[in-house]
């Protein structure tokens, strides 16, 4: 059974991979300011125990490595929200690679990385061209072998854990109007968190034949991998928001008039923002959710056919849905 480390063990995503690892016997250390589960599913009060919490701190570096030291694998799911109080997506990216060549140094086998789909270094999405560097990075870095998993969005497996389905519901619930920016033609093609932690799981696995069937962890014999972490379900952001309003009984129409520009409808959100202390919308949210880079590279991949439906889910958790709105802030900013 392998040692492994993991960014946000206790986060969102992190939760689920977690579990998955502690159930197939391996030890976790998880890379964080968080100690406590963000919520109690689906780990146990005995799964919690196991877990190791250290700092995540990038500014002492003889503690990080010491934290990963003994470590087979490393899975980052580390990366900032939106650029707050001076930070910015690029500098996420300079800590990733820190991390990246900390676990070199110490040892690690394998690291496996949370990139977005079409990320590139020279893309005008700071959100993604930041993710595009760090993915760069661990490519270089040196470490003994690498994936790359590339969701553009992750929903389930409750209503408030999905920030993203929630408050757009909870907007919904509320409004007469519903407006988007664009046309609302472009494809969103997110996967579920627990089909998330699988492939992150899977990708860390010890060899091509252990990833079919047993639970080894990291070596030098796994390839180096860049698989799309979608799901089956790609409308467009008007077919989803129209999906979603009829799911939750919105009475408020859903309209993409075409001549919005992204910085207007922002704007539209700022009161939501001063009533709830959150960012309910970034400029580059919007940008990006109409730019045709939220869907798989690889549309052929075959297992993205069996992944849970976000329509499906959306109906699943409907009544719940927009209920209560869940703050980004307060979930990945302030202090555990």
């Amino acid at each position: 059974m392998a040692r492994v480390a993991v960014t946000g063990g206790l986060s969102y995503s992190g939760r689920y991979l977690s579990k998955l690892l502690l159930d197939a016997g391996h030890s976790v250390v998880n890379l964080s300011s968080r100690s406590a589960p963000l919520a109690s599913s689906p780990l146990l009060a005995s799964d919690v125990a196991k877990v190791q919490t250290l700092p995540l701190d990038f500014t002492d570096e003889r503690k990080l490595g010491s934290a990963l030291e003994g470590c087979d694998v490393l899975y980052c799911t580390y990366w900032i929200r939106f650029a707050r109080e001076g930070d910015t997506h690029l500098a996420a990216a300079d800590r990733c690679a820190k991390l990246f060549d900390l676990a070199r140094r110490v040892g690690v086998q394998r690291i496996v990385f949370t990139s977005h789909t079409h990320a590139r270094e020279d893309s005008p999405y700071a959100y993604i061209a930041g993710k595009a560097q760090a993915a760069a990075a661990l490519r270089s870095c040196g470490v003994p072998s690498y994936a790359i998993a590339r969701p553009c969005g992750i929903f389930g497996d409750t209503a408030e854990e999905s920030i993203l389905m929630n408050n757009a519901a909870w907007v919904l619930r509320r409004v007469p109007l519903f407006l988007l920016a664009g046309t609302g033609q472009h494809g969103f093609q997110p996967i579920h968190v627990r089909d998330m932690a699988q492939l992150l799981y899977d990708l860390g696995r010890l060899t091509e034949t252990d990833a079919g069937a047993g639970d080894g962890l990291g070596s030098r014999s796994r390839p180096n991998e860049e698989r799309d972490a979608c799901g089956p379900d790609a409308p467009t952001s008007l077919e989803l928001f129209k999906h979603l309003g009829r799911a939750v009984g919105a009475r408020g129409a859903v309209l993409a008039p075409g001549f919005l520009p992204t910085r207007l409808v922002t704007k539209l959100t700022k009161p939501i923002d001063w009533w709830t202390g959150d960012v309910l919308l970034d400029g580059d949210d919007l940008d990006l959710l109409g730019s045709g880079l939220t869907v798989a590279e690889d549309p052929d991949d075959l297992a993205i056919r069996s992944r849970r439906s976000l329509l499906s889910w959306i109906e699943q958790v409907a009544p719940t849905l927009g209920n209560e709105y869940v703050s980004s802030v307060r979930r990945y900013y302030y202090a555990r």
